[in-house]
């Protein structure tokens, strides 16, 4: 069983470059990678979800839009493109069109997806896509149908076990089976899903999944916005049974992953992030693009005091090269802005800040050949 390390990603060449040249406090040159919402509409509805605020909104960008913003990310230089949301990045009826624009310009697509839409692009997901994660939760119809309603009343559990496997059939990258862990403690509506880790995993292995993810859930309101959630100790004890058992389906061929903070959550620790430093590098390294605007990261999503600039009027070299931008980045204090938010790039932020002391001091830096480009 692996536990994700973005840290190694930052010492691959390209990134290194990038480091070298940046200012954190207010550069302009280009970042490596874009979380890129295209929509945000969803066929789902799923309780608690973290994103609702924004789904309510049925925001898109046009399709004329969507191409367009394509060719500015290749004109930009971009590295790698994420398709997440926001909504369900492949509700977008152009979204084939866009994966295949960027791809066939060198520009790697890595996509977070529900699943119900596979079908409908499938020839473009399985050529171009290096990684498509699919948001699951569950192993059965019953909690699926209970954590992960459609709009429409009828649930689509079968209907996305049969786009994975026929995605496992055709894709050239990798696919991923995502398992968030879920408790009534994330609130009205849920109910646990710890009892179906292992079956989770094994369905996963079964339909031809390279890798199957546990991840904890996090607060997303009240006074620590994205601080891990508590859980209730007799479920937290169910699901480290659970996750015990996994390692025996790990071959050379399908993985067990946990997600970064996963301890600490299962554990049910407090988990202490102080950030001591100003700047932040993962907003100089990556954007987040969505509908209503282009935010610092996706942990401001929606939050008029981050918004960087709006793509629906400006490029996005305008976005990126303008003054509210530079006037959002100047402003920020992580230490105090994102002091209490448990931040999943923490770690690659010290590493970064770190590459870039050593490298103005001429210490020597370790390097990697470019093996991941969504960093």
């Amino acid at each position: 069983m692996a536990e994700m390390n973005l840290k190694k990603k930052l010492h691959q060449k390209f990134v290194i470059d990038k480091i070298s040249k940046t200012n954190w406090d207010n550069d302009v040159s280009t970042p490596l990678v874009v979380e890129f919402d295209p929509t945000a509409v969803c066929d789902l509805a799923c309780p608690g979800c973290i994103s609702e605020d924004i789904v309510s909104l049925g925001n898109s960008f046009s399709s004329k839009r969507l191409m367009s913003i394509g060719e500015e990310f290749i004109d930009a230089g971009i590295k790698a493109i994420v398709l997440i949301g926001g909504g369900e990045p492949l509700a977008h009826p152009k979204i084939g069109d866009f994966i295949s624009l960027v791809s066939k310009n060198d520009i790697h697509i890595g996509i977070t997806t529900n699943g119900t839409y596979i079908d409908r692009h499938i020839e473009q997901i399985s050529i171009y896509s290096k990684w498509t994660r699919i948001s699951m939760d569950a192993a059965t119809d019953n909690i699926f149908t209970v954590l992960r309603p459609s709009k429409g009343g009828k649930s689509k559990f079968n209907k996305i076990i049969k786009n994975i496997e026929l995605l496992a059939k055709l894709k050239h990258g990798i696919l991923g089976y995502s398992f968030l862990i879920q408790t009534e403690a994330d609130g009205a509506g849920v109910i646990s899903n710890v009892n179906e880790i292992f079956e989770a995993a094994k369905l996963a292995k079964d339909l031809g999944c390279d890798y199957f993810e546990v991840k904890p859930t996090y607060q997303f309101r009240g006074e620590k916005p994205h601080a891990l959630m508590k859980h209730k100790k007799k479920h937290m004890d169910d699901a480290k049974k659970q996750i015990a058992l996994l390692d025996d389906l790990e071959t050379e061929n399908f993985k067990i992953l946990k997600a970064i903070n996963l301890k600490y959550s299962l554990e049910r620790e407090d988990l202490d992030q102080p950030k001591d430093y100003k700047y932040c590098p993962s907003v100089q390294l990556r954007t987040t693009v969505t509908p209503t605007g282009v935010f610092i990261c996706p942990y401001w999503r929606g939050k008029e005091e981050f918004l960087l600039g709006d793509m629906k009027k400006n490029s996005f070299s305008e976005v990126w090269e303008g003054s509210l931008r530079s006037k959002v980045i100047n402003s920020l204090d992580i230490s105090k802005t994102c002091g209490e938010i448990h931040c999943l790039r923490h770690e690659s932020n010290q590493t970064a800040i770190q590459i870039k002391k050593n490298l103005l001091k001429e210490k020597n830096v370790k390097i990697f050949k470019e093996f991941d480009r969504f960093i």
